[in-house]
């Protein structure tokens, strides 16, 4: 790397997030470097995987790895029973465990949650009791606190709100971290973690993971509480 890339590197790495301003000024306290020489520089470096674009205009250290939930062999079971028995319908799986490493306080979760549209819900609570699984259809948190045991292998049948930010891993659509960083805020089911939690949560997900603010924040005003969410990401500096 030249006197450039080295110089823009070590500052991104100095930070949990800074925007494409914040490394124009520092880069121009030794050098002049114009803002098309500083996105063509940024552009390379995040394409060589040296620093990480987390939203627009804004970097952070290439060593953050993506969120890739877990596919597993139970998940793959319930989606083709799923897929074969409503073939129109989309889904979004998860297991609640995904989210232990993020968490401040102990709190086990073997949940296998399955968002399926509003509508279909029921009908999927259905098929999977029909089964012999353990499944509750968008339980609360007074049914979860007396009734559930988190630790347990029960299915938990959810809404999947429209435009939720998912993709695709091994055949199963799955949530992304940006997703679940809010929804954990407002779903009645993750009672347990909401208030000084999802602070946590959030900050630890930063640390941890490529965040993308403009993505999260999008889906945050679709479940309204960007207002809240905002104010925690400056807190933490994104």
């Amino acid at each position: 790397m030249n006197v450039i890339e080295n110089n823009i590197v070590s500052y991104v790495q100095s930070s949990i997030n800074c925007s494409a301003q914040d490394i124009l000024a520092h880069l121009n306290k030794e050098m002049y470097v114009s803002k098309t020489t500083l996105y063509w520089y940024l552009n390379k470096l995040t394409k060589e995987n040296k620093i990480s674009r987390i939203a627009r205009g804004h970097y952070a250290k290439a060593e953050k790895k993506p969120f890739i939930p877990e596919v597993n062999e139970r998940m793959k079971q319930v989606n083709d029973l799923l897929k074969k028995a409503l073939p129109f319908a989309s889904f979004c799986f998860y297991q609640g465990s995904e989210l232990s490493p993020y968490l401040h306080n102990i709190a086990t979760n073997n949940i296998l949650y399955v968002e399926t549209e509003r509508d279909s819900c029921e009908t999927v609570f259905n098929i999977l009791r029909e089964q012999g699984l353990t499944v509750y259809v968008r339980p609360d948190k007074e049914m979860i606190y007396h009734y559930i045991d988190l630790a347990g292998d029960a299915i938990f049948v959810k809404a999947l709100t429209s435009e939720s930010p998912v993709f695709v891993s091994e055949g199963i659509t799955v949530p992304t971290l940006e997703k679940l960083l809010v929804d954990i805020r407002v779903d009645e089911d993750f009672f347990y973690l909401q208030g000084s939690e999802a602070f946590y949560v959030l900050r630890n997900a930063a640390e941890r993971n490529v965040i993308n603010v403009s993505k999260m924040m999008r889906y945050a005003r679709r479940r309204h509480i960007d207002s809240e969410l905002k104010k925690d990401l400056e807190e933490i500096g994104l």
